[in-house]
């Protein structure tokens, strides 16, 4: 019978503490790994959002919530790789999740710019942003995604007119997946769609009764930082009082006199810093004869080079 054994080499203190310095350097990794993991994907966003102002109405008997989405852009194939998008991507979706959980608003209404390159997708390609688009924001991939609190202006990335010509089949494609906007009405809030890229408003039911209602406007594009013809046909329609608009990527409240074409007073709506965000609310009352004001709601995407980037809220009550 045989035994066989092996004396190995004793390792040296040296040798002994390098080994255990190659593990605890190994372990350390793996932590700060899964930590970075669990801060970007998790704790970042319910930090941030952990700040975010509460909601006030003013009247609780009546209160209604509307949670506004600007400027998104979801990525596009032909521009941006697969890592950017599935990045912005998720950025979107964390954000998003969280306003929506913030807020619990009573309707939502998608200002405009939706898809970065959606004026410039064929049929196929437009179709896989909208599954992606449905995934980001939580919808069911139905036709159209409009309901009757959710809504969808076009914008200028989805159907043209900036830099293109709007031509009528692109319009028709948004419309189709995304649901025809015009007036809603609602315990007495009318919402007023309107969409200066075509010189294009609903038509004017209340004619007789516009004391009785708030009427609210929203266009993507600014309808008072550059003065036009559709600018006055709209507000001598509707004799709407306020205006929420997106595109500049920024945010600012403008009231301008309606007689005169002009700004009265310019008001920069930022406060995106850690310390200041739950200071990051403002009240607006009844203006004054011939007065509106137009308040711009900024990007929620840090992909639009802009650094004050959020989500709008707005509470309406009334007496």
């Amino acid at each position: 019978m045989f035994h066989l054994f092996y004396l190995t080499r004793l390792k040296t203190v040296f040798e002994l503490t390098k080994h255990k310095l190659n593990e605890y350097i190994y372990y350390c990794l793996v932590l700060l790994l899964a930590f970075t993991i669990i801060y970007n994907e998790w704790l970042v966003y319910s930090l941030y959002a952990s700040k975010w102002p509460t909601l006030y109405c003013g009247n609780e008997k009546f209160c209604k919530t509307i949670l506004l989405v600007a400027d998104p852009q979801i990525l596009g194939e032909e521009r941006e790789n697969v890592i950017a998008r599935w990045d912005s991507d998720r950025y979107l979706f964390n954000t998003y999740g969280r306003a929506l959980q913030h807020v619990n608003p009573d309707n939502v209404i998608f200002m405009g710019d939706l898809i970065d390159e959606g004026s410039l997708a064929d049929q196929k390609t437009f179709e896989r942003y909208l599954y992606r688009f449905s995934k980001i924001f939580f919808f069911k991939n139905t036709v159209p995604l409009a309901s009757k609190n959710v809504i969808f202006i076009p914008g200028d990335n989805d159907i043209g007119g900036d830099e293109e010509i709007v031509i009528r089949e692109k319009v028709d494609r948004f419309h189709l997946y995304f649901g025809l906007p015009g007036v809603i009405e609602y315990e007495k809030i009318e919402f007023i769609m309107v969409n200066q890229l075509i010189d294009s408003m609903p038509k004017n039911t209340n004619l007789t009764n516009r004391t009785n209602s708030v009427k609210i406007m929203f266009s993507h594009i600014p309808l008072t930082t550059k003065w036009t013809k559709f600018t006055d046909k709209v507000l001598n329609e509707f004799n709407s009082e306020f205006i929420f608009s997106a595109h500049d990527h920024s945010s600012f409240n403008f009231i301008s006199d309606i007689k005169k074409r002009k700004h009265t007073f310019v008001q920069r709506l930022g406060h995106n810093t850690f310390d200041e965000m739950s200071s990051a609310q403002w009240r607006f009352g009844q203006q004054s004869s011939n007065s509106v004001s137009e308040i711009i709601v900024p990007t929620c995407s840090y992909r639009m080079g802009s650094k004050n980037i959020g989500y709008g809220v707005l509470t309406i009550g009334k007496r």
